[in-house]
C-alpha cells in the first residue's frame, strides 16, 4: 500500500528539485512567525504547502512527535522561514515495519489526533496486522471497553479509519526483550530523529510522554519539554514468545 502523504512529499520534492538550481536565497521570506490554526483537520503537510515550507522544517521548528499528527484548533505553530531546498523526506515515517512485535515495551499506546492503525504501526515499526490483531489473530469479536482496546483493537478500527485521540490501545510485546530509559530535554529534532540515533521508536518515545505531541515555546526562548528516552531496545534472545 502506498502512503498518500509520501506520495505527496515525493511530488514536492520532485517539484522543488526542479527550481533548486534557480533559486535565489535573497528572494526567499526567511522570517519565521506564529501561525495560529484556525482550520478543523489541516495537517502539517498543507500547512507546509500553504506557505512554502518543507513539512519536516515545520515539523523540527515544533519538536513534533510526528508531522502526520493533526494539529487541533488554536495550537500555536512556529513557520520558519523558507529555504532553498525545503525538507519533505527525512522525517517521515512512510507506512508499517517489520516486528511481530514491540521490542522492550511499552504496553499501551495513547492515540493522538489524526491517529491510525497504519499510522501506529509505523510509529512502532511493527507490522498493521500485529498491531491491528495481536500475537493471537484477529478476533471479530474483540471491542475496546473503557478506552482499553485489546490487542491492538482487532477489528474495533480497519487500517486507515481516523481513531478517537485519548484511547489506549495495547501492543503486544516481545519476551524476552528490554529497553534502557533516561529522562531527556527534548531541545532539537522530532522524535524520528530521537529514534534513529537512540535505538528505540517514535511510538516507544511517544507511549513514554503519552499527552506530548509538539512544543513552540521551547524555540522561543521556554524551557525544552522533559520526556521519557527509551534507548537501545533489543531482544535478548533469538527465540522469542508474543505476550499480548
Amino acid at each position: 500500500m502506498i502512503s498518500v502523504l509520501a506520495a505527496l512529499a515525493a511530488a514536492l520534492l520532485a517539484s522543488a528539485a526542479g527550481t533548486d538550481i534557480i533559486c535565489d536565497p535573497n528572494s526567499l521570506n526567511t522570517t519565521s512567525f506564529n501561525y495560529v490554526n484556525d482550520i478543523a483537520n489541516q495537517t502539517v503537510y498543507e500547512m507546509a504547502v500553504k506557505f512554502n515550507r518543507g513539512v519536516c522544517d515545520i515539523g523540527r521548528a515544533n519538536l513534533m512527535v510526528d508531522v502526520s499528527v493533526v494539529p487541533n484548533v488554536g495550537q500555536t505553530i512556529i513557520i520558519p522561514g523558507e529555504v532553498c531546498n525545503p525538507d519533505w523526506t527525512t522525517c517521515v515515517i512512510d507506512g508499517p515495519g517489520t516486528n511481530d512485535c514491540l521490542i522492550g515495551g511499552p504496553r499501551l499506546y495513547y492515540t493522538l489526533n489524526g491517529d491510525t492503525l497504519w499510522k501506529i504501526a509505523g510509529r512502532l515499526n511493527m507490522t498493521l496486522d500485529a498491531v491491528q490483531c495481536g500475537g493471537n489473530g484477529c478476533n471479530t469479536n474483540t471491542t475496546c471497553t473503557n478506552g482499553i482496546c485489546p490487542g491492538g483493537g482487532g477489528s474495533q478500527y480497519s487500517a486507515n479509519e481516523t481513531i478517537p485521540a485519548g484511547q489506549f490501545i495495547k501492543i503486544p510485546m516481545c519476551y524476552p526483550s528490554v529497553c534502557e530509559i533516561e529522562p531527556y530535554s527534548f531541545s532539537s529534532g522530532v522524535y524520528k530523529d530521537l529514534a534513529d540515533e537512540y535505538g528505540s521508536t517514535v511510538g516507544q518515545i511517544q507511549m513514554l510522554s503519552p499527552t506530548y505531541n509538539y512544543s513552540y515555546i521551547a524555540k522561543e526562548g521556554g524551557t525544552a519539554p522533559p520526556i521519557g528516552l527509551p534507548k537501545n531496545c533489543r531482544l535478548l534472545s533469538s527465540n522469542y514468545t508474543i505476550l499480548d
